[in-house]
């Protein structure tokens, strides 16, 4: 696996728990933390 610290990351979307949809770039500008966690749901 490369390295991409400092890279633009790839554009994507997920949906929130209660079905609204968010992509990454509606958040170009803004401090953003994602967290992917192997074990939920």
């Amino acid at each position: 696996m490369n390295n991409l610290t400092g890279q633009p990351a790839i554009p994507f979307a997920l949906f929130d728990s209660n079905g609204v949809e968010h992509r990454l770039e509606d958040y170009r500008g803004s401090w953003l933390l994602l967290m992917f966690h192997r074990h939920l749901g």
